[in-house]
């Protein structure tokens, strides 16, 4: 994981950058697909 970006929709901890693409949520393990945070910043 690399940096913070946004919050998961499920818990509302910081997102982190995976490795392998798209983001994760460290406490609930969510993944969330590279695009679906892209449409939902201000």
């Amino acid at each position: 994981m690399i940096h913070s970006y946004g919050r998961c929709q499920c818990c509302g901890e910081r997102l982190y950058e995976n490795a392998s693409g798209g983001y994760r949520c460290p406490n609930c393990r969510t993944d969330y697909a590279d695009g679906a945070l892209e449409s939902r910043l201000p």
